[in-house]
């Protein structure tokens, strides 16, 4: 087995001989195999060893899809496989190579990168891909999500490319990590509105999901993201982007069966978008993000609700995208459509710049706001000063972390409690059941944590409905059906 990951590293050499000790024709299906018996987050947490975690399986996969050799004799077994994946756990880390203490921050953006973004929750990504895409009205003109564009982006419409993840996804979890459109019944074509055929289906997934050994081994030539061995294993897996992989039989593998919802996760669709549209999707996904978040901030029982505040000389400035008005508090909001770049989560020692860069508008924004209340700006004469104010930076995706001091301390200060939030933090929060939000929000203010806290830990373990995500949800081809992650999801396998 592997050697110690405290004593005795792993070079990523050393790693990648390993996996190519097998040619991919016997690796590639048995990973997909383990995969498929692993479906959910609750499962592969609950495997005792640590080690079949979905962002090793997805390395080696692609390490052996892009440099793997035919020519080897000797077969994978389970065995193998379980300590390739000990080798994975054991990589050399640039933390080794450090002195005590120092920049443990980008250990830990690394460690975020690599595996808080595997653990999302399906419901919610899913069902936000149609709430922000489809089912939130801009207030601007668009500039190219207007009119045909699901069928001009995806080939049919967006219930349907999601659905089509559903169903990849759930096939794979009773074929042994395999599909073949062939294997199609027509009652569950008939779900669809336009992947009405079996021929449809198998060109919506070479468009848009499949990949290849010519492709893989092209990528890797053209260079990777970044030239350092002991970053390699962080940098963005390509299976994530194209989670099918043809050649292998006459049928798909999935090697990752979890990375085909990430696929028409929004984060997905946000690359999807951006390859085809450029920077005009992401101006547009901006636009519908901040008015999404607008729908869920008036869930909030009692809220009273304000949008950006338009002032100055020819309506030239701007305040907060939403001010939240409670009759014991004030939440300025800022709405950003910012992911952390893959660059950010390798975990330079110049991550502060880098964070900054990302957040520092949006915390600016919330000290202006709030200037401009406390001192009754003429625009601003509608919003109560009288009562705690807090600041809530949200965004698109998870900056897994960034409300620990580690990383607060880089940010520029506020001069009202802050707190970073991604769209799923407050999807959960606005829906609060037991103690209101407000309290919650105001206890928090009043004695915050040491080490920091999020609106995640208001809303952890408690069970709510989101009426906004559950409309999302029932458009889907199985909306009326199980929610993905249980052991009942509805799909039809052979």
């Amino acid at each position: 087995m592997a050697r110690s990951f405290f004593h005795s590293p792993v070079s990523d050499r050393e790693y990648v001989q390993r996996v190519r000790r097998h040619p991919p024709s016997s690796l590639l299906p048995l990973i997909a195999q383990v995969s498929s018996t692993l479906p959910t987050k609750i499962e592969w947490q609950q495997e005792r060893t640590g080690r079949y975690r979905p962002w090793a399986l997805a390395d080696a996969a692609w390490v052996s899809l892009s440099r793997g050799n035919e020519d080897r004799q000797r077969a994978a077994t389970p065995d193998d496989l379980g300590e390739i994946l000990a080798q994975y756990i054991a990589l050399d880390d640039p933390i080794r190579h450090l002195p005590v203490g120092e920049r443990l921050e980008g250990f830990l953006l690394r460690v975020a990168g690599q595996q808080f973004t595997w653990q999302e929750d399906d419901f919610s990504e899913l069902t936000r891909s149609l709430a922000v895409l489809v089912q939130t009205q801009p207030t601007k003109p668009l500039k190219v999500l207007t009119g045909n564009w699901e069928r001009d982006l995806l080939g049919c419409t967006l219930s349907d490319y999601v659905g089509l993840g559903q169903l990849l996804y759930g096939a794979a979890t009773h074929t042994g990590g395999r599909f073949n459109p062939e294997w199609l019944p027509d009652d569950e074509l008939g779900r669809f509105e336009d992947l009405t055929s079996r021929v449809a289906v198998a060109a919506a997934i070479e468009r848009h999901f499949s990949t290849g050994v010519e492709e893989e081994r092209a990528r890797f030539a053209d260079g990777l993201f970044t030239s350092d061995p002991m970053l390699r294993r962080y940098t963005p897996n390509p299976l994530r982007a194209r989670p099918l992989v043809r050649g292998f039989g006459r049928d798909y593998l999935i090697p990752v069966t979890s990375a085909v919802l990430g696929k028409v996760s929004p984060m997905g669709l946000y690359y999807t978008g951006m390859e085809r549209y450029g920077e005009a999707f992401s101006q547009d996904l901006g636009e519908l993000f901040e008015q999404y978040i607008g729908r869920h901030l008036r869930l909030i029982p009692g809220a009273d609700v304000h949008p950006e505040i338009v002032y100055g000389k020819k309506n030239g400035e701007r305040g907060v995208d939403w001010i939240v008005v409670l009759p014991g508090l004030v939440v300025l909001v800022e709405v950003k459509s910012a992911r952390p770049t893959a660059g950010l989560r390798l975990g330079p020692q110049q991550f502060a710049g880098k964070l900054t860069e990302k957040l520092e508008k949006a915390f600016g924004q919330i000290n202006k706001s709030a200037g401009l209340i406390n001192e009754r700006h003429e625009a601003f004469t509608h919003i109560p000063n009288d009562r705690p104010t807090l600041g809530v930076v949200v965004t698109m995706e998870p900056f897994h972390l960034f409300n620990a001091p580690e990383f607060r301390s880089v940010l520029p200060a506020t001069t009202v409690p802050t707190v970073v939030a991604s769209a799923s933090e407050l999807e959960d929060a606005v829906v609060l059941t037991e103690n209101s939000l407000e309290q919650a929000l105001l206890a928090h203010i009043k004695q915050p944590p040491p080490g920091g806290w999020s609106l995640r830990d208001l809303s952890q373990g408690r069970t709510a409905i989101n009426p906004i995500l559950d409309e999302a949800w029932a458009a889907y081809p199985w909306g009326a059906e199980h929610l993905p992650g249980t052991d009942e999801t509805s799909t039809s396998a052979p």
